[in-house]
């Protein structure tokens, strides 16, 4: 699924069209396992996205790279790129309605609780059989196997997001944070995956993009947390998992395009193609 102009050039190879991007300062090899938190990433929501620096949701590595370090140096926008295709898409959301459905049908949160689980454990043994990275898909089991256990322990099916929710607050922490010490996090993360703007401290345009770039995530996570706590405050599991569904990956890729479109505009201004 990409967006294209009517009789846009085909993408250029990668690897051919720009110098091969270094890898992000703390990061471990896409979207998930880093020491920032991942905007598009809940501990259950994401990997969106183990969790990417910054700019990352749920999809991982494979044979498609997601996130925003897939779609920047393109000059279509590719929303399946964006969020992992979908193997991406199964990785991330798969667990919730499983655990909403089992909760709701039956009331008994270990089963629901187990089943989520163990719904990861087989994404993760076929990354493992297939050779793939399964950083994206062990981050998701941490945090689908922490809810399990808060949830069980309590008896309470909203517990089940409490690590998401937590996540969420992290990450809005840290977003804000950077933005206070005037280094918006989008940027340092950009900067490395788009060597074309690895300087964009230097320009005022560069700062004010990624500056409001920077906003726009802890706008998305701000609200995730003012959607999803009332309903986790008052026990909704059925409300919690649909808010979940619905602010996690759809949400990361319109926030992902609007980011995209102010990447190109900043590179379209400074002469790049």
């Amino acid at each position: 699924m990409s967006t294209h102009r009517a009789g846009g050039r085909p993408r250029r190879d990668r690897a051919a069209a720009s110098p091969a991007p270094a890898p992000a300062a703390g990061s471990s090899p896409r979207g998930d396992s880093d020491a920032a938190p991942s905007p598009g990433a809940d501990a259950q929501d994401a990997s969106p996205a183990g969790q990417r620096p910054a700019v990352e949701p749920a999809g991982g590595e494979g044979s498609t790279r997601g996130g925003l370090g897939a779609v920047l140096q393109e000059e279509e926008f590719s929303v399946a790129d964006a969020i992992g295709g979908r193997r991406g898409i199964v990785e991330s959301v798969s667990p919730t309605p499983l655990f909403v459905v089992l909760f709701v049908a039956t009331g008994a949160v270990g089963l629901a609780a187990g089943a989520a689980v163990a719904a990861v454990v087989v994404m993760l043994v076929v990354r493992l059989v297939q050779r793939q990275s399964p950083s994206t898909v062990i981050g998701g089991l941490i945090g689908v196997a922490l809810g399990a256990v808060l949830a069980v322990r309590s008896g309470e099916g909203s517990d089940f997001y409490w690590p998401g929710i937590v996540t969420n607050a992290v990450s809005l922490a840290v977003l804000l944070l950077s933005l206070a010490l005037r280094h918006p996090l989008v940027g340092v993360v950009v900067a490395p995956l788009d060597p074309r703007v690895s300087d964009w401290r230097e320009h005022e345009d560069g700062r004010r993009v990624y500056t409001r770039a920077t906003l726009l995530f802890a706008g998305l996570y701000a609200a995730k947390l003012a959607v999803r706590l009332p309903p986790l405050l008052t026990g909704q599991v059925a409300a919690l998992g649909a808010a979940k569904i619905a602010m996690g990956l759809p949400a990361f890729a319109v926030i992902a395009y609007l980011v995209w479109l102010m990447h190109r505009g900043s590179l379209a201004r400074r002469g790049h193609r």
